[in-house]
């Protein structure tokens, strides 16, 4: 049995769920550096790129639900806003080339994570959330510099 408290642990199904969402990103990644039959590496760069917008989305409407608790109205507009910037980078990666898109999706990654586990720790998520962000974003951002990485050589 885990020694840790409930609120401790990542729920299994938020963890398993979660690095099965990594495997698009991972998939536009290896179809880059080595043939696969199904995924050519135009397509995977465009699967990383439209994906990562898709996924930048989900994670700010986590926080915009988030900020519907007891909060006052300036931290309430604050997080609202905040929260669709990740849908708005995403937006933005999705029609530009791919060198600036995946630069943009990294760093929209890399904001977002520090964002969400800054609030785990300061209680305003719970704290599995926090370390469960640092695990995905890790997965997310090393496909995406892979993909970089590739689209620069080419």
């Amino acid at each position: 049995m885990n020694d840790r408290p409930i609120a401790e642990s990542i729920p299994a199904s938020a963890l398993a769920l979660g690095l099965a969402g990594i495997l698009p990103f991972a998939a536009g990644a290896l179809s880059m550096w080595v043939a696969l039959p199904l995924l050519a590496p135009e397509l995977g760069l465009r699967l990383g790129i439209i994906y990562g917008a898709i996924i930048l989305s989900f994670l700010g409407g986590i926080r915009w639900g988030a900020a519907l608790g007891p909060f006052d109205v300036t931290r309430q507009g604050l997080d609202f806003g905040a929260s669709v910037l990740g849908s708005l980078a995403g937006l933005a990666a999705a029609f530009l080339p791919a060198v600036p898109a995946l630069s943009l999706l990294i760093a929209g990654f890399l904001l977002q994570a520090l964002w969400d586990v800054t609030s785990a720790e300061a209680g305003r998520l719970p704290g599995w959330f926090g370390r469960l962000r640092m695990i995905l974003t890790g997965g997310a951002v090393i496909s995406l510099v892979a993909m970089l990485v590739a689209a620069v050589a080419i």
